[in-house]
């Protein structure tokens, strides 16, 4: 088994790809200094060469890129895999979401985000299309929960954190098992990937302090929101039972 693996340079991929590989899928990493993402003939030379079982689109590209991606992924039966976002809702809204929830988001990200799940749906009825929330690593380094929170204490000295946000997060480890499991053992959709059941971002960032990092971390009550997404579907570790925050009761 072969994948095609987009954005290893960044925070999601190179995780995926490790978990991929401990279950023997040969990764293909998509190198765009030799393939440009904004040239039609190089893509399609390289996608049918390597000829994957499957791409994993999880690094930023153009919703046209995206769009000739899934294209060619399906005229040539190669299963395509798009990772979106949460951010495909509004802030200025609350859900919780479900795979029913109509995505609103206004601003540049959102909107980018919701024009290639569109685009994809519209050329390929076979994709793959999961949304996450915001990743959570074991350290900083990368663009993670865990990175912004050391750097907001290097800036400020301290970390106020809502209790009164219930933000969609998951572990960078379980994300990588739920989109393998989810292409090994899911039909073809859209997919909610979400570890946070019922913990605010106080009490996640609280979890996630120790007494290495010894953060000063102060209650805050900004934003106000609920941005779990739930899909039944799915089964993920929960953020409290990873944090083992599984018995503490948020005040």
């Amino acid at each position: 088994m072969k994948a095609i693996i987009t954005g290893m340079n960044g925070t999601v991929a190179p995780v995926v790809a490790s978990y991929f590989e401990k279950h023997d899928v040969e990764i293909i990493p998509w190198d765009r200094s030799v393939v440009p993402t904004d040239n039609e003939q190089a893509m399609y030379e390289f996608i049918t060469r390597v000829k994957p079982d499957f791409l994993l689109h999880i690094g930023m590209g153009s919703p046209e890129m995206t769009e000739f991606v899934a294209r060619i992924c399906f005229q040539n039966n190669i299963t395509f895999l798009f990772t979106s976002t949460v951010s495909v809702f509004s802030e200025s809204g609350s859900g919780p979401y479900t795979v029913e929830s109509e995505p609103n988001a206004e601003d540049d990200y959102g909107l980018y985000k919701r024009k290639c799940e569109r685009l994809i749906k519209e050329v390929n009825k076979d994709a793959y299309i999961v949304r996450i929330g915001w990743q959570i690593g074991d350290q900083a380094g990368s663009n993670n929960m865990v990175d912004f929170l050391v750097n907001l204490v290097k800036e400020k000295g301290y970390i106020e954190a809502s209790n009164k946000w219930y933000p969609s997060c998951s572990h960078l480890i379980d994300t990588a098992k739920t989109i393998y499991d989810i292409l090994n053992t899911k039909d073809s959709g859209l997919y909610l990937v979400n570890s946070n059941q019922n913990r605010t971002f106080y009490d996640i960032v609280n979890g996630l302090n120790n007494s290495e990092r010894n953060w000063n971390v102060k209650k805050g009550s900004n934003p106000s929101r609920d941005d779990r997404m739930f899909d039944d579907r799915i089964q993920i570790q929960s953020i409290a039972t990873r944090l083992g925050i599984d018995h503490e009761v948020n005040e």
